[in-house]
């Protein structure tokens, strides 16, 4: 896994992908809550999850680790995706192929 390689990059890529399958992928802004995750993805049937992206090697800070945590309490799926095999890994869970 490259260390270099950008987040925005993943992101991107994470996207084309998400969408390809016919889900969508959006950025998710909370004014006053802060650590939510970065994107929301909203899939067919009323589904809704959540992903941070991270670049390689980063970790969840510590607001963000609260928030996942409050988040799957509420039963909403969080995932981190900080790698083109964490990309695969989404897709595959989510999409179940």
């Amino acid at each position: 896994m490259a260390l270099d390689m950008p987040e925005s990059f993943l992101e991107r890529e994470l996207k084309r992908r998400v969408e390809a399958k016919g889900a969508m992928f959006c950025k998710f802004f909370s004014r006053g809550l802060r650590g939510v995750p970065d994107r929301m993805v909203l899939m067919q049937g009323g589904q809704a999850l959540f992903v941070e992206m991270k670049q390689p090697g980063g970790d969840l800070g510590p607001i963000q680790e609260k928030r996942k945590a409050e988040f799957e309490a509420l039963g909403f799926k969080v995932y981190v995706v900080d790698s083109p095999m964490a990309i695969n890994q989404f897709i595959k869970e989510v999409f179940l192929m």
